[in-house]
């Protein structure tokens, strides 16, 4: 029985330091709310410049995947043509478009015999008078290839076009590997460009943030004075200070979550008006539940910071003055 007093008790000191813990947080979160709402136009105008700044690059990054996705489309369709030599029979090419069916790196196999390819030439404007007055027919057994969704990259196609011209049956491989690397690159630069814009203009929310931060611990020195001399703790006086930091990046963060559901919405019938026009299914992809995740936890993590910062600096020079 005296063994288990003292645990108790100790149990209640814990539970009784949380249960303060969290209620200086509420208190602290309650106070910084109650701050910002004295001053309406000038929270909304802070928030409104945040929103912007984040919503810019937060748009950027919503098109480009809409941009990947449609490129991912085009690259569906990227195909090779294997030309085999003319001394190759019917069974060798059947035999081989079997064995490449088999390849891990290929998705689909279509052989083409002389006549098929004969005819779709014939089928095609101005080629087919010529094409008549030939004797023989001059093609060779074809195979057209389509690669596995995970060798759509310029090292994979090179590496697959690299090994079908190494086959012993092969005569040419047909295949324009310039737009894929084109397209690879722009994609790699519209990537650079963005995060480092992102970067950017991170930068300018911390110092929004800061700034503004900076003017409300000056405006309440002296209530941070009388906090000091009653002995209140560094953290005790930044709690305030980081929730409004915070409530400014998370009224940012909606803003600009609600300005590109805005800009999508505006450009989603044009859009799929052109898609209609080039017989596409594309559909623009919206902003998704884990983007909005991370912009808004992206948002509050730059106001914490942002203020985290400011106090910091203005404690540290209260001390040394």
């Amino acid at each position: 029985m005296r063994q288990s007093q003292p645990k108790n008790l100790t149990k209640r000191k814990r539970s009784g330091f949380l249960k303060n813990y969290f209620i200086r947080h509420i208190q602290a979160a309650f106070n910084s709310i109650g701050q910002l709402s004295r001053t309406p136009i000038n929270t909304l105008l802070t928030s409104a410049i945040i929103g912007i700044a984040l919503a810019l690059p937060t748009a950027l990054f919503i098109l480009l995947k809409n941009v990947e996705v449609l490129s991912h489309n085009f690259q569906q369709t990227t195909q090779l043509t294997l030309y085999l030599k003319p001394d190759i029979t019917e069974n060798q090419a059947r035999e081989l478009s079997q064995a490449l069916q088999k390849n891990p790196n290929i998705r689909e196999v279509r052989l083409i015999s002389p006549a098929e390819g004969l005819n779709e030439l014939q089928q095609q404007a101005g080629v087919k008078n010529v094409l008549e007055d030939l004797q023989n027919n001059p093609l060779p057994w074809a195979i057209t290839i389509l690669p596995t969704s995970n060798n759509h990259a310029p090292e994979g196609l090179s590496q697959l076009q690299q090994e079908l011209r190494d086959l012993p049956e092969t005569d040419t491989v047909q295949f324009d590997t310039d737009w894929v690397q084109r397209l690879f690159a722009l994609m790699t630069l519209a990537h650079r460009a963005i995060y480092a814009l992102s970067l950017f203009l991170g930068l300018g929310v911390l110092l929004i943030v800061n700034n503004c931060i900076r003017a409300a611990t000056e405006h309440n020195q002296n209530e941070i004075n009388v906090i000091k001399l009653i002995g209140g703790t560094y953290a005790f006086i930044r709690r305030p200070f980081l929730y409004t930091g915070a409530t400014y990046g998370l009224l940012g963060g909606i803003l600009a979550w609600q300005l590109v559901d805005l800009l999508l919405l505006w450009i989603k019938n044009p859009t799929h008006h052109v898609a209609t026009l080039y017989h596409s299914q594309f559909h623009l992809l919206g902003i998704s539940f884990f983007d909005t995740f991370v912009l808004l936890i992206s948002s509050i993590m730059l106001g914490l910071v942002g203020a985290w910062f400011a106090v910091g600096r203005h404690l540290r020079a209260t001390k040394t003055a």
